[in-house]
């Protein structure tokens, strides 16, 4: 997330632990693209007939040559982020998820619901 949106954004949301709009995360550069519903399934089906009509080698280099110009990847700061939610994953941590999970939290409703259930716990 730190990668995508920035350090202060990064930690807005993750301490925060607030859900965020669709336009919010397109502006915060989480995701590509907000658009209304009812426009997704044409917008999708437009964007994959665009690349499906591509060679597959021009798809191949073109995704080579983006991977090489991005950021790589920060494998030991995903070893530190992991190493340390371990060390902080205490007995309340995992009490507060067995309660989120009874709540149904991970069902698609409690996806739905997520910030209500979450800050009901």
């Amino acid at each position: 997330m730190t990668r995508l949106a920035g350090r202060a954004r990064a930690l807005e949301l993750i301490l925060g632990a607030e859900l965020v709009g669709a336009e919010l995360a397109e502006r915060y550069g989480l995701i590509n693209r907000a658009l209304p519903a009812g426009e997704l399934d044409a917008f999708v089906g437009t964007l994959a007939r665009r690349i499906a009509g591509l060679r597959p080698e021009v798809v191949s280099i073109t995704k080579a040559a983006v991977d090489a110009i991005a950021p790589p990847n920060p494998h030991r700061a995903y070893v530190v982020e992991n190493e340390g939610l371990y060390a902080a994953f205490g007995d309340d941590v995992k009490e507060l998820a067995h309660k989120l999970l009874a709540a149904g939290i991970q069902t698609r409703e409690g996806e739905r619901d997520h910030e209500r259930i979450a800050n009901s716990i």
